[in-house]
């Protein structure tokens, strides 16, 4: 299972997927995460899509600038 994470909640992190919206444990997670990041579920813990984490970042980053740019 991939997603994005949504939110964190007290102890819980909400991760975004395609059905919907899920609360997990905060620890099954790594520390450095934040809003936005994608992350798998592998071996009972969630792992840091870095490279798809930075190709969304950019898409959305661009997708932004394309829509001020159409505006001028």
């Amino acid at each position: 299972m991939e997603g994005i994470i949504d939110r964190f909640e007290e102890d819980s992190v909400v991760l975004e997927i395609s059905e919907g919206t899920l609360s997990f444990d905060r620890e099954l997670f790594p520390k450095e995460i934040k809003e936005g990041d994608i992350v798998e579920y592998v071996d009972n813990r969630f792992i840091l899509k870095e490279k798809k984490t930075k190709e969304r970042k950019n898409y959305i980053e661009n997708l932004f600038k394309s829509l001020i740019d159409d505006d001028k």
